[in-house]
This record gives C-alpha cells, structure tokens and sequence, in this order.
C-alpha cells in the first residue's frame, strides 16, 4: 500500500504532461485527431482514477493526523 501512495502523484503528473503535449500537438495539428483516438481515452480514463485516487489518499492521511 505505500509503494501505491508514493507511485500514483506520480502517474497522475505524467499523464497531465502526456495530455498537455497531446493537446499541444492537435492544436497545431488538428488532422491528426490525437484525442479522439481510442488510447487517449483510455489514458484519459487512468488519469481521471488516479486522481481521484490521490485525493481520497489525501483526505485519508489529512483525517488521520
């Protein structure tokens, strides 16, 4: 369990840059359909629970102390 609350701010960081770039890229590049692909749902999804996740584990620990 606390390798899990040290590994997900992480993920959840990576995929917020990994869509920022994505938005960056069909912004300038609209033909390429970069987010509305299937896998950046998918990636979508993942970032959407983890930080749900992080948060719960945060208001966990918070109510804790």
């Amino acid at each position: 369990m606390k390798y899990i609350r040290g590994l997900l701010p992480h993920v959840t960081i990576v995929l917020c840059i990994v869509f920022a770039v994505l938005w960056i890229l069909d912004y300038f590049n609209p033909m390429m359909h970069f987010l509305t692909a299937d896998l950046p749902k998918a990636l979508l999804m993942v970032l959407l629970l983890s930080a749900v996740a992080t948060s719960i584990l945060a208001i966990y620990d918070q109510r804790k102390q």
